[in-house]
């Protein structure tokens, strides 16, 4: 069956706006991961000295000094990390409206050592504020698990700074299995046991 020329002509129509939809967040995509390496690299240059084996206090201080401590910067858009006793979490960064600051919240699991502490604060200012919250969130709508890259991205750069902050392997080996835990990448139908049952 033939659908009427004004239905075949709006799909069509559809059709392009989505491709260029995608096109043109592709390309912002390519950006942000550009300026993401670079702010990254600039990141790796800079030497950090060991951190105390104390564990730091919950309070903003150590916030404030662990900042210090690791070189990190608070970029655009972004609110100073603040201390938040009640978040379970080690760290959070949420949109709160169009047009707003990024929030960025640390939680008392952040603060088992200096070390998980600069590593939390990477994680969330030097990756989830440089993401698109607007392309992670249109990726989550089309079942492109946006989130689970945003997340995996951020886990991946603990993990590639390991020495900056001279995480203990026990953090490293934790900071992993959360990561292939809750967002472990998408199998390869190939790989699907399922799916080489079935051939």
């Amino acid at each position: 069956m033939l659908l009427p020329q004004a239905v075949r002509l709006l799909l069509l129509r559809s059709l392009a706006l989505t491709l260029t939809f995608f096109s043109v967040g592709s390309i912002f995509m390519a950006r942000e991961e550009l300026n993401h390496r670079e702010h990254f690299a600039h990141g790796m240059k800079e030497s950090t000295p060991t951190p105390p084996s104390s564990k730091p206090p919950m309070t903003q201080e150590s916030i404030d000094l662990a900042m210090k401590m690791f070189h990190i910067e608070v970029p655009a858009g972004a609110s100073y990390p603040r201390l938040d006793a009640n978040l379970e979490d080690r760290g959070l960064t949420t949109m709160n409206g169009w047009g707003k600051d990024l929030d960025v919240t640390v939680g008392p699991a952040a603060f088992t050592s200096w070390a998980l502490l600069g590593s939390t604060l990477a994680h969330e200012l030097e990756v989830h504020c440089h993401q698109s919250f607007f392309l992670i969130r249109v990726k989550d709508l089309v079942g492109m698990k946006g989130t689970d890259d945003a997340e995996r991205e951020a886990y991946l750069h603990e993990l590639t700074n390991s020495e900056r902050f001279h995480l203990k392997t026990t953090d490293q080996l934790n900071i992993r299995a959360t990561m292939d835990y809750y967002y472990p990448v998408a199998r390869l139908s190939s790989e699907d046991p399922k799916a080489t049952a079935n051939q």
